[in-house]
């Protein structure tokens, strides 16, 4: 399997008041969950307790979209 790398805006905004971006490979997630308070939370494979997930600001759904758009695009 590819690595399927994604551009994703962390939820917990950094001290200066920005939202930092993060690079996330989700060959090693194990489950994206909808947050209530909009967002996801993706949990991996090679992490336990709070190591193991990341909160995002991208719905799931918007995450698998931008994961199909960076596979077309390795393709083309």
């Amino acid at each position: 399997m590819a690595s399927e790398w994604v551009k994703l805006t962390v939820r917990h905004a950094i001290p200066d008041g920005g939202a930092p971006n993060a690079y996330v490979n989700l060959t090693n997630a194990s489950s994206i969950f909808h947050q209530a308070a909009g967002g996801s939370e993706i949990w991996f494979l090679s992490g336990s307790g709070e190591e193991g997930k990341i909160q995002v600001t991208q719905s799931p759904d918007e995450i698998i979209r931008l994961l199909n758009e960076s596979a077309y695009a390795h393709r083309t």
